[in-house]
């Protein structure tokens, strides 16, 4: 039955089209304008991207479920919704119906140390861009209390493990308060999940990075949920962010955003990878 499920999941994607990446965020004021929270689902029984898809198809046309993010290697999805229309359990009971998954909600875990962040201030970010010039660079900007951003910082954190201590490689993270719940404190909270002395990571109070990003990428509103890689020799001489070499994110169309171009964790790597591959081995 769950197989069946699977297939006919994917005869739906196939024949109409859905795309089940970027159904998350549309531009930010309309964001905004919604209160919702995030919970994390621990789900027994996913073995493959067709899987995944089908409890992401799932929550899409869960009432109350805002947008979501589904890996079938960590058996988890983490899921943002909005709290005055369904609740974490109901979430959980809605998969585990259709599709037959043992579905959990993950109990809170001991929250990592937070961290203190720097101010974002746009000549030490570039001037830390350009010292790193000879690296292959990844930028992030995300919301600290988005279920999404959150999921892409794992993405990121993911390249970063993938060649530990590895000075070949640096990253820059700029929080920014996206989300009724976003702060200082969450933002320093989120960072402290994800700490590595190659990866620089600040506090963007008024957004002023994600305008500029947003019109390096051509984006409507700021530039959040992105993620950016960048060659060696790519300097940053402008006022805004010079282009990237490859770049991906989890927005919607009416962003302007390329919808072919929604994060993916497998074809982000093999982008780093080959920008490493091409970096020769250096201090």
């Amino acid at each position: 039955m769950k197989s069946l499920t699977v297939i006919v999941v994917a005869a739906v994607i196939a024949a109409f089209g859905i795309v089940p990446c970027c159904l998350i965020h549309g531009s930010a004021q309309g964001v905004m304008a919604q209160k919702s929270a995030t919970t994390n689902l621990h789900i027994e029984g996913m073995t493959c991207g067709a899987c995944a898809t089908a409890v992401k198809l799932v929550l899409h046309k869960t009432p109350g479920v805002v947008g979501s993010t589904v890996s079938y290697e960590d058996k988890r999805a983490v899921v943002t919704y909005d709290p005055a229309k369904t609740t974490p359990a109901k979430i959980a009971a809605a998969v585990a119906s259709a599709l037959s998954y043992k579905v959990n909600v993950e109990s809170a875990t001991a929250a990592a140390k937070s961290i203190a962040l720097s101010p974002y201030r746009l000549d030490a970010l570039r001037t830390a861009f350009n010292n790193a010039s000879d690296r292959v660079r990844v930028v992030a900007l995300l919301s600290p209390t988005c279920g999404a951003c959150q999921e892409g910082q794992r993405v990121v954190r993911s390249v970063f493990a993938k060649y530990p201590n590895d000075q070949r490689l640096r990253g820059f993270v700029v929080w920014l308060p996206m989300l009724p719940s976003d702060s200082e404190s969450a933002a320093g909270a989120q960072a402290g999940s994800f700490v590595d002395a190659r990866v620089a990571q600040q506090w963007d109070g008024d957004r002023a990075s994600g305008k500029l990003v947003a019109k390096t990428l051509s984006l409507k509103g700021n530039a959040w949920d992105v993620y950016l890689l960048y060659a060696p020799g790519v300097k940053w001489t402008g006022h805004a962010p010079p282009a990237p070499t490859f770049w991906m994110h989890q927005l919607r169309a009416e962003t302007g955003a390329d919808q072919r171009a929604c994060l993916e964790p497998t074809v982000f790597l093999n982008e780093v990878a080959t920008l490493m591959a091409e970096r020769k081995a250096g201090p």
